[in-house]
């Protein structure tokens, strides 16, 4: 199984701030699981979320510091 950590800034943010899982969970309207499997990546994060939990909890972080891992490399151009 992938265990690998993912949003590791967010994370430090959460500990950081002592915000919780189920907090998030509750903002989001999820259950405290589905948010879990959302910050390990084995769900979706929608932009929505994202944004969301950017406003709510982290207001004076960018939402690319909280979320860089979900920035996607350049593609190659087609020829």
């Amino acid at each position: 199984m992938n265990n690998k950590i993912i949003f590791s800034d967010l994370r430090a943010e959460m500990a950081r701030n002592n915000v919780r899982i189920k907090d998030m969970a509750n903002a989001l309207g999820v259950t405290r699981d589905t948010m879990g499997l959302k910050l390990s990546g084995k769900s979706p994060l929608k932009l929505d979320e994202a944004f969301k939990i950017n406003r709510d909890f982290f207001p004076n972080k960018s939402l690319w510091e909280l979320f860089k891992e979900l920035e996607t490399p350049d593609k190659p151009e087609r020829r």
